[in-house]
């Protein structure tokens, strides 16, 4: 649970830096959309990769 929060709060330090300095794109940021972790393990589980064969 420690980890989850340190990936939060590592991603959050430079959205608050970029406002400070005002160079956030604030329509970026706006129109981002957010996932759901289930939903993108299931794509990812989906996703098809073509392997060459040995030779």
């Amino acid at each position: 649970m420690v980890g989850s929060y340190d990936v939060a709060g590592q991603s959050v330090i430079p959205i608050l830096v970029s406002a400070r300095e005002k160079i956030l794109d604030r329509d970026a940021y706006s129109g981002a959309k957010s996932i759901s972790l289930d939903g993108a393990a299931a794509d990812d589980a989906e996703e098809k990769v073509s392997v060459p064969a040995a030779a």
